[in-house]
C-alpha cells in the first residue's frame, strides 16, 4: 500500500498582520476535512506573544531563510520581506513533508474543495507547480503606453519588473507578454526540481530587481522560459476580485457565469482593508442589490451564519 503524501499548509507574518494570520487558520480549521494537514507560519516580524499563540495552536514556526545575497539593512527595516524570500525554500525549511501549500495571510478559505484541487495538482506525475495566473476581468490584462504613429510600448507587471531586474531583452520579452503567476498561493512537492532553479533566478533577479518581485520572476521564469511542468489552476483557487454575493447563502462568489462559490478569498490589494475592519466595499448580489461588506473572514461568516439562520 502506497503511504499517503504528508502535507504542509505554510503562510507567514509580520505583526501588524497577525490578526489576518489568525483568521486563515480559522477559516482552515472549520473544516474537518483538513483537520490532519499541519499548518505552518514564517516569522516575517512577529511578537513573543504572536509565537506562544502559535505554539498554543500547534502551528509550527520558522524562521525565516538566511539571504547572503540581501542587504542586512533592507531586512532589519522591512523584516517581513523575510517571508516573501523563503517561499523559494520552503523544500529547505520544511524537509519532513512532501507536499507543501503557500497560503499568503492576507487570504482565507472560504470551500476547502481548493485546497483539495491545489494539493492534488502538484502531487500528479511529473511535479507539477500549481499555480494561478492572473486573468483580470476588471482591468487590462496588460498596461499599453500609447506613443506616438499608433505604436505602443508594454508595460506589463513581468515585463516592466524584468526590466528593473536587468534580465536580457530576449527573456524580457519572452515573459513579458504572458499571464503573472500569482505567488499568494500555490503548492509544489518538496521533491519537485523547480526548487534550484526557482532560487537560481530569484538570486539572478535579486542582483538589482526588487525584493518584492523576486518570487513572481523566479515563478515566471521557471515556468515559462526553462518550461518546468505548471499546472494552471482555476481562478476561484486565489480569487482577486471582482466580486459577486450569492443572495442566499452570502457566499462570495466569482463575477464569471454560473457565479461558482470563491474557494480561496485573497485580499492582495486591499491595503486599508487588510488593517481596518471598518472598511468596506460595495459588492452587488446576483440579484443586482448592493451590499457593504469588509472581505475578512470573520465579517463574512457572520454573514453567512445570519444567512443560514434565515433560510432555515
Amino acid at each position: 500500500m502506497t503511504t499517503p503524501p504528508r502535507r504542509l499548509i505554510i503562510t507567514g507574518s509580520d505583526h501588524r498582520y497577525f490578526p489576518l494570520l489568525q483568521e486563515l487558520v480559522a477559516s482552515l480549521r472549520r473544516f474537518p476535512h483538513l483537520a490532519t494537514i499541519e499548518i505552518a507560519c514564517i516569522d516575517g516580524g512577529l511578537k513573543r506573544t504572536q509565537i506562544h499563540w502559535l505554539k498554543q495552536q500547534h502551528i509550527l514556526h520558522r524562521a525565516p531563510r538566511h539571504f547572503p545575497h540581501v542587504s542586512p539593512r533592507a531586512l532589519r527595516k522591512r523584516p517581513h520581506l523575510a517571508i516573501e524570500l523563503s517561499k523559494m525554500a520552503l523544500d529547505q525549511l520544511f524537509p519532513d513533508y512532501d507536499t507543501l501549500l503557500w497560503l499568503d495571510a492576507d487570504s482565507w478559505v472560504q470551500d476547502c474543495s481548493a485546497i483539495d484541487l491545489l494539493l492534488r495538482a502538484a502531487e500528479q506525475k511529473g511535479q507539477p507547480l500549481a499555480i494561478i495566473p492572473e486573468l483580470f476581468l476588471h482591468k487590462p490584462l496588460f498596461r499599453l503606453r500609447w506613443l506616438a504613429f499608433s505604436l505602443t510600448q508594454l508595460r506589463s507587471i513581468l515585463y516592466k519588473n524584468a526590466r528593473i531586474a536587468r534580465l536580457p531583452r530576449h527573456l524580457c520579452r519572452a515573459i513579458g507578454v504572458r499571464p503573472t503567476l500569482n505567488g499568494g498561493v500555490f503548492a509544489l512537492s518538496r521533491t519537485a526540481p523547480h526548487w534550484p532553479r526557482l532560487r537560481y533566478w530569484q538570486e539572478r533577479v535579486l542582483r538589482y530587481g526588487k525584493i518584492f518581485s523576486s518570487s513572481q520572476l523566479a515563478f515566471a521564469l521557471t515556468s515559462y522560459h526553462d518550461n518546468y511542468p505548471i499546472a494552471f489552476m482555476p481562478t476561484g483557487c486565489n480569487y482577486l476580485g471582482p466580486w459577486m454575493l450569492h443572495p442566499q447563502t452570502s457566499q462570495l462568489c466569482e463575477v464569471t457565469f454560473p457565479h461558482n462559490p470563491v474557494g480561496i478569498v485573497h485580499l492582495a490589494g486591499y491595503d486599508a482593508m487588510r488593517l481596518d475592519p471598518k472598511v468596506t466595499l460595495t459588492i452587488p448580489d446576483l440579484n443586482g442589490t448592493s451590499h457593504a461588506l469588509n472581505l475578512r473572514f470573520p465579517f463574512i461568516q457572520i454573514q453567512q451564519e445570519q444567512s443560514g439562520n434565515l433560510n432555515a
